[in-house]
């Protein structure tokens, strides 16, 4: 036993630094508006589920979506999750197209009890990611290109506690650091020679983030219970600093030109408040079926010390899991089954419009020898649909682009009786 503790602490040292440096899970162009494309904080469990866990109270797996759910492990479990994705990305604009992969380690978590109705979350994850390298024109100037990429992100580092009032009621916070770099280029090309301009922005930020949950028990029969639950994180100011670089680049590659850095005292950047209710009706060992809704104010939030410049944002979650027979000696009666869908509104705006994101999911989760762990597998599609092809505005044409997205994603969580005293070593 000492030495599969010892393994995992090894395990999660020897990860988190591959994660806090991991690849972008994006290559979207709409990932340089605002602070990129938002992650999908549902694990791999959830994600086949079509991301619910708002009112999720599962023992087994690890649930970061409510803080209130972490006072739901047994009192002699320690849980460890991770898990990677990969994507396949479909890109159209107009008679162009594309396809992008990406693949990296996404998130890291683990759970523990402290007392029998106290428990405890630690874990990393994403919270936004910015990958972007595309052409523009400048206007009616045909005698240059315009290059933009863009790469980065902000991550999370968070601290879970949960209280079990009653066999009814339980409450949670969580506490995390949030981090990370954003940078943005922007090369002006001579297509008949002469030097390159190239202009370097880098948001660097970070903040303490709070969120707070709730969940409450129904019994609604035997072995039966609606479960709902609800989140709140307030406003927030990140701390950030902005590194601005012009440079000219000559035929010989050689740059000229070097960077200032100052700082946004007057440039106010948030987060916006968020608010999350769920509801999930569960028959024990067999059956569970839920519905999450978020709304984040991010019209009111600042970006560049301005509001309405973001548009807020819905989220609906839907989805469900089957268990055969959790008790049978066949493998397949005691696979997790499970589907959902999704919808959302993109929070970043383009000229005043924006995109509607539409998905759906299909997962299984693999119990292992000890009935106790699981390999979880989950595909979902996303169809990312703009609300217009194109639009005028300040004597600049905005095309929207077309993106399909489909994702696979592996996690395992594992589960341990850690702290069960055995009698015969």
């Amino acid at each position: 036993m000492r030495k599969i503790k010892l393994f995992l602490f090894v395990v999660f040292g020897a990860i988190l630094p591959s994660v806090l440096l991991a690849q972008n899970s994006t290559k979207s162009p709409y990932t340089r508006y605002g602070y990129g494309k938002l992650a999908d904080r549902a694990y791999g469990s959830h994600r086949g589920m079509g991301g619910i866990g708002l009112g999720l109270r599962n023992s087994q797996v690890i649930n970061p979506l409510n803080p209130a759910s972490f006072s739901n492990v047994d009192s002699m479990t320690f849980m460890f999750d991770f898990g990677m994705m990969g994507q396949l990305a479909w890109y159209e604009e107009g008679q162009n197209k594309s396809k992008k992969t990406n693949a990296n380690l996404e998130y890291i978590a683990m759970q523990f009890p402290l007392t029998s109705n106290l428990g405890m979350g630690l874990g990393f994850e994403p919270v936004s990611f910015i990958g972007y390298n595309y052409y523009g024109s400048n206007g009616t100037d045909a005698s240059t290109q315009s290059i933009y990429t863009g790469n980065g992100g902000l991550n999370k580092i968070y601290a879970s506690l949960s209280y079990k009032f009653s066999e009814r009621f339980s409450g949670g916070v969580n506490v995390g650091y949030l981090f990370g770099n954003i940078v943005y280029n922007k090369q002006i090309v001579p297509l008949s020679g002469g030097n390159t301009m190239l202009w370097v922005d880098t948001l660097h930020s970070s903040s303490i983030v709070y969120e707070a949950g709730l969940q409450y028990v129904i019994p609604a029969g035997k072995d039966k219970a609606l479960v709902l639950g609800a989140v709140f994180s307030p406003k927030i100011k990140l701390n950030n600093f902005v590194g601005k670089g012009e440079y000219s680049i000559n035929a010989s590659n050689i740059i000229q030109g070097s960077p200032y850095i100052y700082s946004t005292n007057d440039s106010v950047f948030e987060f916006p408040e968020t608010y999350g209710l769920g509801l999930t009706y569960n028959i024990k060992n067999k059956l569970t079926t839920g519905l999450d809704v978020h709304y984040q104010k991010w019209a009111s939030a600042k970006f560049y010390d301005k509001t309405d410049t973001l548009s807020n944002r819905l989220k609906i979650n839907v989805g469900g899991e089957y268990i055969p027979d959790y008790r049978s000696n066949k493998f397949f009666k005691r696979v997790h089954y499970r589907a959902g869908a999704y919808y959302s509104n993109s929070y970043v705006k383009i000229a005043g419009k924006g995109f509607k994101e539409y998905g759906a999911s299909l997962g299984f989760g693999f119990p292992m020898q000890d009935r106790r762990s699981f390999l979880n597998l989950a595909f979902d599609y996303t169809l990312v649909s703009p609300d217009v092809k194109s639009i005028q505005s300040e004597k600049k044409e905005y095309t929207f682009i077309n993106e399909q997205y489909f994702r696979i994603t592996i996690s395992y969580t594992f589960n341990e009786l850690w702290f069960f005293k055995r009698k015969v070593q």
